[in-house]
């Protein structure tokens, strides 16, 4: 592995996803209404992330460093706006922008960690996203400690990090997009999908239902802390407790991968979040702060343990466009995967244990059973180990 690379482009990857969950926060402290809220969210995420194999493609196509450089400021001033606003078009408007920016990043970014992992894919690429996560598990103390202090309307002032990290990343590193052959036209990048699309579409589907509901977990568990009446430091620090947990589940899943068959690691995540989810649900219930942040943090980590096998299991499949695939499998699948949002909004209240938002959730945790389904499906893997010719 080339750590220098991965740690370099790790941080970039931390200030990225440090801005994607502002929105999910800011529902709660402004007041806005959750199912308003969720839509929002799953549009902006539906045409942002729909349109990511095609970022990724061009990713593959163009090169260079454009595309981290404006992901990164992009997604980073546009989210730190939305303090300046109620209005739900407005909000839209801005979530949209930042999320654009954000899915211009991930696949350009996932193809240099992929690459800097040399046959180490699955540790090397397990670091870049444990990273984008623990940025992703700081979003709502980092929003939340600048927005009490100021005030919402100076929360553009939380964009300021990114801007520097970006404009240091255009002028001074030598990170750029790489590929295996000199340059893709489209049709050549068709025939190369179309010849591995049904291990990409188990793969793809796999990602939309995992991803349903892990982000639907991780944008209301603000709500649901809330809704059991937790206070505004308990509930500002659930996405934390869950995405810390989850950024460890995906680092400990890359160096399992060496040892254990891809597919042996998606089973264990899909399947083995459940007691700790039902667990999270009946102590949350019965107003336990401290056994709910466990079993939140146990039902995070398990369910990101899936993430790096499925990821690279398709740059496997597909090594001469490792960006288009990020963008189809953390991309694509992603936005269909956010309507699990609406759903579960749509759900609230059904269950008279359960009041409120988390009846929704709980209806949502049928999708990665489903996904545990689908694994059975997937091609076989070669025995995991270590190429010959790989350092670390």
């Amino acid at each position: 592995m080339h750590k220098g690379k991965l740690f370099y482009i790790g941080s970039l990857h931390f200030f990225v996803d440090i801005y994607a969950p502002f929105f999910a926060l800011y529902m709660v402290t402004a007041g806005l209404d959750p199912v308003k809220a969720a839509l929002i969210a799953s549009v902006a995420s539906f045409i942002s992330n729909g349109i990511q194999p095609f970022l990724g493609y061009l990713a593959d196509r163009i090169r260079g460093k454009l595309p981290i450089f404006l992901g990164l400021l992009i997604g980073a001033l546009s989210m730190s706006l939305i303090g300046l606003t109620r209005d739900y078009r407005l909000l839209f408007l801005l979530v949209l922008i930042g999320r654009l920016g954000i899915s211009l990043f991930h696949p350009a970014a996932s193809n240099i960690a992929s690459a800097a992992g040399m046959a180490r894919k699955e540790q090397g690429f397990s670091i870049f996203i444990t990273m984008g996560t623990i940025g992703f598990a700081l979003s709502h103390p980092f929003f939340s400690s600048v927005t009490t202090l100021l005030g919402n309307r100076f929360s553009f002032l939380l964009a300021l990090p990114a801007v520097i990290f970006a404009f240091s990343y255009l002028c001074f590193s030598r990170l750029e997009i790489t590929g295996t052959i000199e340059k893709l036209n489209l049709p050549q990048a068709g025939h190369i999908l179309l010849e591995r699309a049904f291990p990409l579409s188990i793969l793809f589907f796999i990602m939309v239902f995992r991803h349903g509901f892990i982000m639907t977990l991780s944008f209301f568990i603000a709500k649901i802390f809330s809704e059991w009446g937790f206070s505004r430091v308990s509930f500002s620090l659930a996405n934390t407790v869950f995405s810390i947990a989850a950024a460890a589940g995906v680092l400990v899943s890359g160096y399992m991968a060496t040892r254990i068959k891809a597919k042996t690691i998606l089973l264990l995540s899909l399947l083995g979040f459940l007691p700790f989810f039902a667990l999270l649900i009946f102590f949350g219930e019965a107003g336990a702060l401290w056994p709910a942040f466990i079993f939140l943090a146990l039902t995070g980590f398990m369910l990101q343990m899936a993430h790096v096998p499925n990821v690279i299991i398709g740059h496997r499949l597909v090594p001469e466009m490792t960006s288009t695939v990020s963008g189809i499998l953390m991309g694509f699948a992603w936005a269909i995967g956010d309507f699990g949002k609406i759903a579960a909004a749509a759900f609230s209240g059904v269950f008279s244990w359960a009041p409120g938002i988390v009846s929704g959730v709980i209806i949502m945790a049928i999708l990665p059973l489903a996904a545990a389904v689908l694994t059975n499906f997937l091609p076989e893997q070669q025995k995991p180990g270590l190429k010959s010719g790989d350092t670390a």
